[in-house]
């Protein structure tokens, strides 16, 4: 069976759980926080990131290169368009929820959940507030220029960029921040429809029992 080291709420670990769970794949989570300096997972992800993926003797780091992994792999139920065009796309969406979108939404998760309820640290308004109107509005326009209107974010079904986009505001949403439906409304409602779906409620109802553990 598949090991994937990390923890639920990385976004990034949560977006290979979806890919498993989309593609009917069992596999163990392994409780593992990001820079773990232990020699055995350094053996496995060298610059001590999560998640990493163990199939067998096998192991990959980084969340979209073990999606291509399991495209490749187990590829009956893809999350990945045949349509060169399309495909190019949603990688490219997957690209950007996973570098400035996360890094965004980070603030929010880090600053209303992370410091106050696991490190015993204030709160630094500023810094929310540099994400609120600084940093993260041109994101939400950019988004909201492409979403679709019903549907998936692009394409006709689930794709890596799905994962990836609503993943980054899971983290979004627990520092408790949402998309404000007056100014983005198609955004909103895409996020609306996407955290409806049986993928995204299981793998949350999973979440919420680690944290209940922060109080």
């Amino acid at each position: 069976m598949l090991n994937v080291y990390g923890v639920p709420l990385s976004p990034f670990v949560r977006k290979v759980h979806w890919a498993l769970a989309h593609k009917g794949i069992e596999y163990n989570a392994i409780p593992t926080m990001p820079g773990d300096s232990s020699p055995e997972f350094r053996a496995i992800s060298p610059l001590g990131k999560i998640p990493v993926l163990q199939d067998g003797d096998f192991s990959v780091p980084d969340s979209s290169i073990i999606l291509r992994y399991l495209e490749s792999k187990y590829p009956e139920t893809p999350l990945y368009p045949q349509d060169p065009e399309l495909a190019a796309q949603v990688c490219w969406l997957e690209e950007y929820a996973d570098t400035n979108l996360v890094q965004a939404c980070a603030v929010f998760f880090r600053e209303r959940l992370i410091n106050p309820k696991m490190m015993n640290k204030p709160t630094d308004e500023d810094a929310i507030a540099d994400a609120q109107n600084n940093l993260i509005p041109p994101l939400l326009d950019y988004l909201e220029s492409v979403v679709q209107e019903e549907g998936y974010f692009i394409g006709d079904a689930l794709s890596v960029a799905d994962l990836g986009i609503t993943s980054a505001f899971v983290n979004a949403q627990y520092g408790g921040y949402s998309v404000d439906a007056s100014t983005h409304p198609r955004l909103a409602a895409y996020l609306a429809r996407a955290m409806q779906s049986p993928l995204v409620k299981d793998q949350l109802a999973k979440e919420e029992q680690m944290l209940k553990s922060f109080g």
